[in-house]
């Protein structure tokens, strides 16, 4: 699996981290055994990222997914574009170009062109309130626009486009504002994921993804509490660490690793099998948690 920020129920959630980029700035005259403990706080943020997004699925696993569990498209989920007006501050414009961007992978994954061109809108906005540039090949909008009618391109360039903007962040020492974004996004997504649940129909894959989101949700409040001097960010930290507490009941037990050998393309791989306990009470609760949220992020 992909591990930069991908939506998790539809795709990308975010799609952000790619955190390939250096964001040392070092100058080519320090003396050879000088230390740039950034490098380090760098990789330890990567890191624990890479860790939040590890249990996402790819936008084409999420929509094979959704397709068998007989989900429909269901616009009152996502945040109204007309929200956009209200969120001008850093942190409510951060967080919200993260929801956005998971309501717009939602959209183009039921092909619903017109409301992911509203969806595009709103998130150029955004990002322009956070100053993050349109650079040519990073943070390219002018790309997915190119695309919107490719929906396997456009979840792609996506993908791009939030990675580059996390990377712009990072880079210009706003590494909280990155994590605001990854976390509008995830609570959006999450938030999709619980309310798409229909309990007439076979829904052991999406269930499945839901659960996932329980080692997710500790490394995303281990990233959390990395900027613990943040105000914004000790606003959600308190309910984060309350859907914690409700994730303890979900049971993800490891049982039988097996290896495959294809004899013909000679590749041998290796599959470790997880047992996965959660029920539809405890979908619900999780959903009435992270609704709380949502509630708090989109306001």
């Amino acid at each position: 699996m992909n591990n930069i920020y991908k939506l998790f129920l539809i795709s990308l959630i975010l799609s952000f981290m790619v955190f390939g980029c250096n964001m040392s700035n070092n100058n080519s005259g320090n003396a050879e055994f000088d230390v740039d403990t950034s490098d380090f706080q760098y990789q330890e943020q990567s890191h624990k990222v890479k860790k939040i997004f590890y249990n996402v699925p790819s936008p084409i696993e999420m929509a094979a997914i959704m397709q068998r569990a007989g989900a429909s498209y269901d616009f009152g989920l996502l945040n109204r574009v007309e929200n956009v007006d209200k969120y001008t501050t850093n942190s409510t414009m951060a967080l919200n170009l993260g929801v956005y961007g998971a309501d717009l992978s939602y959209t183009r994954m039921f092909d619903q062109i017109q409301e992911s061109v509203n969806f595009l809108s709103v998130i150029r906005k955004l990002s322009d309130g956070l100053g993050i540039p349109q650079e040519p090949g990073r943070f390219a909008v002018s790309r997915i626009e190119k695309n919107i009618e490719n929906r396997d391109s456009l979840l792609l360039i996506i993908t791009d486009v939030y990675g580059a903007a996390d990377i712009y962040l990072k880079e210009n020492n706003r590494g909280s504002t990155a994590t605001l974004i990854i976390l509008g996004g995830w609570v959006e997504a999450l938030y999709i994921a619980t309310n798409i649940i229909n309990e007439n129909k076979k829904n052991t894959e999406v269930l499945e993804r839901i659960a996932e989101q329980k080692y997710s949700l500790q490394n995303l409040i281990e990233l959390l509490n990395s900027y613990e001097g943040d105000e914004i960010i000790a606003l959600y930290l308190p309910t984060l660490n309350e859907l914690d507490e409700i994730y303890k009941a979900v049971e993800i037990t490891s049982s039988k690793t097996e290896v495959k050998t294809d004899s013909i393309k000679k590749i041998t791989s290796i599959d470790n099998k997880s047992e996965i306990k959660i029920t539809m009470k405890e979908v619900q609760v999780i959903r009435e948690k992270v609704s709380l949220l949502r509630e708090k992020i989109i306001k």
